[in-house]
């Protein structure tokens, strides 16, 4: 009980920067490439200030424990997400593709949060200036006072500054996979979005997909490999979906009869896949090259979430300036 509650406590740490990621699996991936063995490798990992003392947590749980899937999780170096990977893919040998895929990863989310931060300085210097510019009439001709005018300024920015840090931890909690009663009423609502649910729901089967390739690939046995790649779905509802093919499979159905049971994702491109795969013994492979559509699905729809987003942002500013121009107006006509 105690080991639980201090594992519960390290999973706590905020997760790191997304560049810091990319380059702790970069060089995971190049450690395990070279074939260092695991004490060497993360005696090499140097993360900076920011990754210091998980490393060195990491490095002494891994060492204790020699799960290095559980001793990232604890430390903080991987969240709940990360880990549930890598213990698939220990479990199929080698974690070497598991490394550079997250590795891809989080160098791409990186960049696309760079990318983001630029886009975003223009609308919210427009955003800022108009705050600024909007209530000096009335603070020049007396009507509003020096604290009022400041108030009116900045109450905005606050109250959107406080939005955007909620947003972030509110994202914090769900990727860290922590249980709670209101998860499963966040994972519902999820699915059920538009344009987001689809997404979502990709995202996690592509998951599961890409691991059950990864150890089957390894010459697991698909009853053996299941289990292992149900626990990387991150959303239980897709999860207990899933998990509904086991008896199933226990009865005698073949994988693709499984699938097209599904209820919650669209299998007709993995149906299809999986029934090629079984006839021609490619299984595997027919389950890698889905995955990798999926992923780039995936990416090119994160992209393009990227470049609407401030675009969005600089609508609304717009559309304030307009409101806020057209109020004043009708104001100063009003008494006449």
């Amino acid at each position: 009980m105690r080991t639980l509650c201090h594992n519960r406590r390290m999973t706590r740490h905020r997760p790191l920067p997304a560049l810091l990621r990319a380059q702790l699996y970069q060089h995971l991936a190049a450690m395990e490439k070279a074939g260092l063995p695991p004490d060497r490798a993360y005696a090499l990992l140097d993360l900076g200030r920011a990754g210091r003392e998980r490393v060195a947590a990491f490095r002494k749980l891994a060492a204790r424990r020699n799960e290095p899937a559980g001793a990232g999780l604890a430390s903080g170096l991987f969240s709940t997400f990360e880990a549930r990977l890598l213990r698939a893919a220990f479990a199929a040998g080698s974690p070497l593709a598991t490394y550079q895929r997250l590795a891809d990863f989080h160098a791409t989310r990186a960049q696309q949060l760079a990318t983001l931060r630029s886009r975003m300085v223009l609308p919210v210097a427009i955003l800022t200036i108009a705050l600024f510019v909007q209530p000096l009439p009335a603070l020049a001709g007396g009507t509003l006072s020096g604290g009022a005018y400041l108030w009116r300024v900045l109450s905005p920015l606050l109250a959107l500054g406080g939005a955007a840090l909620l947003a972030a931890r509110a994202s914090e909690w769900f990727a860290s996979g922590s249980e709670s009663p209101a998860r499963a009423g966040v994972e519902s609502a999820l699915l059920a979005l538009p344009v987001f649910g689809p997404m979502h729901l990709r995202r996690n089967m592509r998951d599961f997909v890409d691991s059950l390739a990864l150890l089957l690939d390894a010459g697991l046995p698909l009853f053996d490999a299941m289990p292992v790649a149900l626990d990387t779905v991150g959303n239980r509802l897709v999860r207990a979906d899933l998990e509904a093919m086991l008896p199933k499979l226990t009865a005698g159905a073949t994988l693709a009869q499984a699938i097209k049971t599904l209820r919650v994702a669209d299998t007709g491109q993995l149906h299809a896949l999986v029934l090629t795969g079984e006839q021609s013994g490619t299984l595997p492979e027919m389950l890698r090259r889905h995955a990798a559509s999926e992923s780039e699905t995936i990416n090119r729809f994160q992209l393009e979430m990227m470049a609407w987003l401030p675009r969005v942002f600089y609508a609304l500013v717009a559309l304030w300036m307009a409101l806020s121009i057209l109020s004043s107006s009708l104001g100063a006509v009003a008494p006449l």
